[in-house]
């Protein structure tokens, strides 16, 4: 675990996606409580119980390591391949950076697509392409990737991680730019967060953040009561609900 913490910290912003899963049969407060006092520089995906399309575990620890295109290149203890697991790492985020395919277009394609979130300049390239079967996949990748850009919005709204989503509700604004279609619908989604009620969601989960980075820096003496107050008169909302979690994981005592 604290190696791949330290990858999804060092690599987040390149494209790498990590995520831990508890595969022991415990439930989500507990691996919660576990995670905020064992690793609480802790920033990746984490579940429990959640089937990832990887080999089977013969023990623990299991890791694999799957390429930008699903391919599943590694998988077993990582402390035994952990050289092997930085290779692979760095290769594959240089295909996000540089993309990748059989033809230079999809290559170009996938660069503007995954390294640089242009999803309008992504599409205007394959919109030059001639008719045919790299045209088309090409095209519904761009599209899937932009719906997923999309709902991907309105999970972090459910999960109660408004400063999340406002993020990503502004780089899909800057992603469509080029494309007025697309651009109409990016500003909706941005524009969700002008009235009153999602401002002052904003606002107090700006204030849990603000908790959570005390926590990670270890500076966590008064967070309970942080976060009990920040509770005190708040209107529920999932926002409000994400609080009151992490307050029930704090509360909770970790074999």
């Amino acid at each position: 675990m604290p190696s791949a913490i330290r990858h999804d910290r060092e690599f987040k912003d390149q494209g790498l996606v990590t995520i831990l899963v508890e595969s022991q049969g415990n439930d989500e407060r507990t691996l919660a409580a576990f995670l905020w006092k064992t690793f609480p520089d802790n920033g990746a995906f984490t579940c429990t119980g959640v089937g990832l399309p990887i080999p089977p575990s013969r023990g623990i620890p299991h890791a694999a390591v799957i390429g930008v295109d699903g391919t599943i290149l590694w998988a077993g203890n990582p402390n035994a391949g952990s050289k092997r697991i930085d290779e692979l790492i760095a290769q594959e985020l240089e295909k996000v950076k540089k993309g990748w395919g059989d033809t230079a277009e999809s290559k170009k394609v996938r660069a503007l697509l995954y390294g640089k979130h242009d999803f309008a300049g992504a599409m205007a390239l394959v919109e030059a392409l001639n008719d045919g079967d790299e045209r088309a996949m090409l095209q519904k990748e761009v599209e899937v990737r932009r719906d997923s850009a999309t709902k991907a919005i309105a999970e972090l709204k459910r999960q109660g991680r408004y400063v999340r989503a406002h993020e990503r509700a502004e780089q899909l604004v800057k992603s469509c730019e080029k494309r007025a279609d697309w651009l109409a619908a990016a500003k909706q989604e941005l524009a969700a967060f002008d009235s009153d009620e999602a401002k002052a969601l904003l606002a107090l989960d700006k204030k849990i953040e603000k908790v959570e980075k005390q926590l990670r820096d270890k500076k966590d003496e008064n967070a309970q009561k942080g976060l009990a107050a920040l509770l005190k008169g708040a209107p529920e909302s999932a926002v409000a609900a994400r609080a009151r979690a992490l307050l029930d994981a704090l509360k909770t005592k970790v074999e």
